[in-house]
């Protein structure tokens, strides 16, 4: 062989350069709290024991305002029976309505518990440098 073959066929490649890809992926913290001392301390129900309770205490509070309604009704439809109807249904209303419960919690001597996970972010380096065609 040659000098001149061996030029000629090293002139024949071709290089480039491809640079390095980077891949970076973050996760997200993840936060974790747990209320059970605070709310056991308390005396206090569960969020979804709260939500029932609620829930519970709405529908007995349309029935019984239904039952009053009607009984409004029944007095009204007697008034020929009882001259101050009016201002005895308007007073009842008053005091049903006036009562108000008032509730003072202290703090609780235990805090809640909170779990915080912090992942590194992941990295990724795919090197590739000179690469021949």
């Amino acid at each position: 062989m040659r000098i001149s073959d061996t030029i000629r066929q090293v002139q024949s490649y071709s290089f480039h350069y491809e640079p390095a890809e980077l891949h970076i992926q973050n996760r997200s913290a993840e936060i974790d709290m747990n209320w059970d001392s605070v709310w056991n301390e308390l005396g206090l129900l569960r969020p979804s024991g709260v939500a029932q309770d609620i829930s519970e205490s709405s529908r007995q509070a349309a029935m019984s305002a239904t039952a009053q309604y009607a009984q409004e009704g029944d007095s009204l439809g007697n008034i020929a029976k009882q001259k101050v109807t009016f201002g005895q249904i308007a007073f009842q209303r008053y005091m049903q309505k006036g009562q108000k419960e008032v509730r003072i919690y202290a703090l609780p001597s235990q805090g809640v518990s909170i779990d915080v996970r912090i992942f590194p972010p992941e990295i990724e380096v795919q090197t590739k440098g000179v690469v021949r065609d």
